[in-house]
């Protein structure tokens, strides 16, 4: 629905995109991991959803342009105006859909890396951006990426990073790993 680059299409298709935000949702917010729900929405006109307590939900509706988000990063807490067309709330209808996560394995291992904990969520991240490069470059086919990825994480030890360093060096080995099986 937008124009994002090569890379970040590629994780859309996967859903590796998703997962993604799920490990930042879970930093960003200190929220556990089953308390982070994801559903598909393919229209990308929301953006995020908070459910309260009480059953009430608060959703960032918008059209699918990064200058609004850019913008209130540089203005908050004000919120400046750009040239983005305000959003037409009668353009259609708003439908989810619950992710298969058989189909879409990087939203699964992207859980369960963030879970693990320690260095897993950093090799993730490196085998996917690899494993993504071999199929742009028609090294690895589309179905290939989560395979890549699952066999990286299996091949890390993923033990908590003590510096920069050793975080470093995981995503090097993950990165290695991935590039090594495809």
């Amino acid at each position: 629905t937008w124009s994002m680059g090569a890379k970040f299409t590629v994780d859309s298709a996967t859903l590796a995109n998703k997962g993604l935000e799920v490990i930042e949702a879970h930093f960003l917010f200190g929220l556990p991991y089953d308390r982070i729900e994801v559903v598909v929405h393919p229209t990308s006109i929301v953006h995020g959803v908070v459910r309260f307590r009480d059953g009430a939900a608060i959703a960032h509706l918008g059209y699918p342009d990064m200058r609004v988000p850019i913008s209130y990063a540089l203005t908050y807490p004000e919120r400046a105006e750009t040239p983005v067309a305000p959003l037409d709330l009668t353009a259609g209808p708003l439908e989810f859909f619950e992710p298969d996560v058989e189909t879409f394995r990087m939203l699964a291992l992207a859980r369960e890396a963030g879970e693990r904990g320690g260095t897993y969520p950093c090799a993730y991240n490196a085998a996917n951006e690899e494993a993504v490069s071999g199929f742009l470059e028609g090294r690895v086919g589309f179905l290939d990426i989560a395979a890549l990825v699952e066999e990286a994480l299996g091949r890390v030890d993923g033990a908590p990073a003590r510096d920069l360093e050793e975080l470093r060096e995981a995503d090097r080995r993950a990165r290695e790993l991935a590039v090594a099986w495809a």
